[in-house]
């Protein structure tokens, strides 16, 4: 990959619901090391461009390209667990029944029994939670659960991150 070639490219992605454009014709270029924010007022559909980037959900026309290689158009879909996005979801989505440290290591395939451990003790101490890793999420504040919610996308390692509303419980 060279210097002038995208980390993300989305071009022309569409989507709608029951006949209403949430998200049309949007197009952008992120280089890599570049920090973008989508701004907009509620329900113009920045948290589903998000979705679709990440794969959890489809565009209904238009194309993604990672590093230059075509990831999903309508017909071409890499899965959502092999896109290398990790994506922090607004509402965090973190499953209740798992404890913190099941929460953050959920996405970890890769490694051993030790590795993955030591890689969400690691994760939860850069976010100073630590002192949880055998709780559950309802018995954290909403900022603590963002928090594990974050720990947890980054987990794998993505070669890209998005965010949406990552400051709406800090």
């Amino acid at each position: 990959m060279t210097a002038d070639v995208p980390r993300l490219e989305i071009r022309n992605l569409r989507r709608s619901y029951g006949g209403r454009a949430v998200v049309d014709d949007v197009s952008l270029k992120i280089m890599p090391g570049q920090v973008t924010c989508l701004l907009g007022p509620s329900g113009c559909g920045k948290s589903t461009t998000l979705r679709m980037i990440a794969g959890v959900e489809m565009q209904d026309s238009g194309t993604i390209h990672v590093d230059g290689k075509l990831i999903c158009d309508t017909i071409f879909r890499v899965p959502p667990e092999r896109r290398e996005i990790g994506l922090m979801f607004q509402d965090f989505a973190l499953f209740p029944h798992l404890s913190v440290a099941d929460n953050v290591g959920f996405g970890l395939k890769k490694g051993t029994k030790a590795e993955k451990r030591a890689r969400i003790e690691e994760l939860l101490d850069r976010v100073d939670l630590k002192r949880f890793i055998d709780g559950y999420p309802h018995q954290l504040s909403g900022g603590e659960q963002q928090r594990v919610a974050l720990a947890r996308a980054l987990a794998p390692r993505p070669r890209i991150m998005l965010m949406d509303e990552p400051f709406s419980g800090l």
